[in-house]
């Protein structure tokens, strides 16, 4: 460290649909509060691996970083991967888990911290299957299409349903305003008739659809099920909704946390912030004659979502999916939820995950939401 101050770098995306760099900078410098520390933010637009670069360079050549941690896909995680190495300093990685990561393309001075969306996807997809029928559909925009979500729905139903395909409809982008033309996937929707939905629209492209849901009658259908972040306000048209989700946790989730625990994952930034600098104090306090990445490597550290899981090659072994009913009419903050069950799910040692990532993948490189 310098001194004896630690200097503590963090990139940070930009995202059109929540604060999240305020935010996991507001939750990292509440766990870091009585530490000395020097933090030292980084901006890096929507996270591509030059933006990402140039502000690793500059903290590590000017700011002199003891440690560097933000929000960047695992896409720019591994591009990066051997800088970190080359310097001998850790990089705390952060993301929703929208691309399925590869372990074999990072190092020991790497950390990955995340809900594992990818994961979150084949349980849902597994669950479609088994619960609802086999024909599944994606419903998604132009720009979410490019992550892991197809190929880890499919997965997903292919596991309880081998000869299930898997047809989507991805909403093309409007010329004048920067949203999807969302209402161009009803149609398809209609055509193929599925035994259930998975939309991964967010922001206001999931107020459009499911605006357009609704008006078409399909809640009254075709069962949907979506990401956290599709539970936007809409106009109901007086109607009530049933969207099925999912949270990513450590431990054992009891019905009384059920909408304070869905709250974060809607907006998991503050404590993705909170829980790196529970991190980054541990290791500090325990470094007594170690490095840094060793000291991050042997951290122990539970949160509100269990004990933390942050080695890429043990990534979503010891996590849980637990599957939510939420019901309402149009109004994100009048949600009745209910707990359905804990889900099955695969995680990082599987191997369809090594297969999926022997293939060829999206070269998209932002993290979810950053646009």
């Amino acid at each position: 460290m310098n001194g004896e101050k630690l200097t503590v770098g963090v990139l940070l995306s930009n995202s059109t649909i929540l604060p999240m760099a305020k935010n996991f900078n507001t939750g990292l410098r509440q766990a870091l509060t009585g530490l000395d520390v020097e933090i030292v933010p980084e901006f890096i637009g929507q996270g591509s691996k030059e933006q990402a670069e140039k502000a690793i360079n500059k903290l590590f050549s000017f700011d002199n970083s003891d440690i560097i941690t933000g929000i960047v896909s695992n896409k720019v995680g591994y591009e990066l991967s051997e800088k970190f190495e080359k310097h001998k300093r850790p990089f705390i990685i952060n993301n929703l888990g929208e691309h399925l990561p590869d372990p074999a393309l990072y190092n020991d001075y790497t950390f990955l911290n995340s809900v594992h969306t990818w994961q979150q996807v084949w349980s849902m997809g597994n669950w479609g299957v088994k619960t609802l029928g086999k024909r599944g559909m994606l419903v998604s925009g132009i720009y979410d299409s490019g992550y892991s979500f197809p190929v880890m729905l499919q997965k997903g139903i292919q596991a309880s349903a081998a000869d299930s395909t898997v047809p989507f409809a991805i909403a093309p982008m409007r010329q004048y305003n920067g949203l999807a033309d969302v209402a161009s996937v009803i149609p398809h929707i209609i055509e193929f008739e599925p035994d259930f939905i998975l939309a991964t629209f967010c922001g206001e492209e999931a107020s459009l659809f499911l605006s357009e849901y609704v008006k078409n009658g399909l809640h009254k259908k075709i069962p949907l099920l979506g990401l956290p972040f599709l539970l936007e306000s809409f106009d109901a048209r007086g109607e009530t909704i049933e969207v099925y989700t999912t949270i990513s946790s450590y431990r054992e989730i009891a019905e009384e946390e059920i909408d304070r625990l869905c709250k974060i994952a809607a907006d998991p930034f503050v404590q993705f912030g909170y829980e790196t600098g529970l991190l980054i104090r541990e290791a500090v306090e325990k470094s007594s004659g170690k490095t840094l990445q060793r000291a991050l490597a042997e951290a122990a550290v539970n949160t509100e979502r269990g004990k933390l899981e942050i080695l890429p090659g043990e990534t979503g072994n010891d996590s849980r999916v637990f599957l939510v009913k939420n019901t309402w009419s149009g109004n994100k903050d009048e949600i009745s939820r209910q707990i359905i069950g804990e889900l099955e799910t695969i995680g990082i040692s599987n191997q369809v995950v090594a297969d999926i990532n022997s293939q060829p993948s999206s070269g998209w490189v932002n993290p979810y939401l950053g646009i």
